[in-house]
């Protein structure tokens, strides 16, 4: 175990070095800064009202039709128009429906993924704050990766970060680290000419990195308590937090949400799936909390960004 452990640290140490060389960077203006947070409380509310129209959308769209309107964006049978109209005319809710209804259904089906709903409405609050070129140098920044690696969830919180938001790690239980850690690599063994699995929390050399630098791959973290320790009970401030976007497994995964509730959108599920968007209580211990697990995927610790003020 202890071998183990320092080999992760190490190369968790690397993978830090190579974020910090690799990253594109991008500053804001002090003016650019005092604007933001002068607007941030229309930004944020704006954003949560877009993750509720957003959640309430998918959820009468599916309670209407039996499938998701929301596809996942890395479902590789949803790429194309064709293939989503295949999928949907299999389906047997829509049996009794003709070839141009059927159209109809798929030309309303929107790509998803949990960084993109962060996304789309973080940028919806920003426009509607005026603060729309400020939210297209992050956009840019967002994009400017190689295909593999773009729209990373660590790239958004620093950006965010830089405009005055806080940085938070989150962790219910250090001291389940390793026990998750070992659990993470016997669920996702690696692949052939692989080093490392993206599924992986990594949850042991993270907290290390966050309690002895003070970082969580490079990004410097503002706050190691507030959300560290509390098990299966969210804590009670955080309920009064209006907006913000958690990060798990070094940007694997992305949540938003608002005081104290989760709101993920996933980007592999089926159509069929009802909980391709799905709500809960930031709890990830908890039952029925989130962010939600899959059999193999078990989203345990991370980051969060809190915006300026709270």
């Amino acid at each position: 175990m202890r071998s183990v452990t320092l080999f992760l640290s190490l190369f968790f140490s690397f993978l830090t070095a190579q974020a910090q060389v690799a990253q594109p960077m991008i500053e804001f203006s002090p003016t650019e800064i005092s604007e933001h947070k002068s607007k941030i409380q229309l930004i944020i509310d704006t954003a949560a009202q877009c993750l509720d129209r957003t959640y309430a959308d998918h959820t009468d769209f599916y309670d209407k039709y039996g499938f998701s309107k929301y596809f996942g964006n890395r479902n590789a049978i949803y790429q194309t128009r064709a293939q989503r109209f295949t999928a949907v005319r299999a389906l047997p809710q829509v049996k009794g429906m003709n070839d141009q209804q059927v159209s109809t259904l798929v030309d309303q089906m929107r790509p998803t993924a949990c960084i993109t709903l962060a996304v789309q409405c973080l940028g919806k609050g920003f426009k509607e704050a005026g603060n729309e070129a400020t939210w297209n140098k992050i956009f840019s920044h967002l994009n400017n990766r190689d295909p593999d690696h773009k729209f990373l969830g660590t790239d958004l919180v620093v950006d965010l970060q830089k405009l005055g938001w806080k940085i938070y790690y989150w962790n219910p239980d250090p001291s389940s680290n390793a026990k998750w850690d070992e659990e993470d690599r016997r669920l996702n063994p690696l692949k052939p000419g692989k080093s490392w699995n993206a599924v992986w929390g990594g949850h042991a050399p993270h907290f290390n990195n966050v309690i002895k630098r003070g970082t969580y791959m490079g990004i410097k973290v503002d706050d190691a308590k507030a959300l560290v320790n509390f098990n299966r009970t969210q804590p009670s401030f955080f309920k009064q937090i209006p907006f913000f976007v958690g990060v798990a497994h070094a940007g694997y995964h992305v949540f938003p949400g608002y005081n104290g509730g989760v709101i993920e959108a996933h980007s592999k599920r089926k159509i069929s799936a009802r909980d391709n968007l799905e709500v809960s209580e930031f709890n990830p211990l908890g039952t029925s909390g989130g962010p939600r697990w899959t059999n193999i995927e078990k989203y345990r610790s991370g980051i969060m960004a809190i915006p300026p003020g709270y």
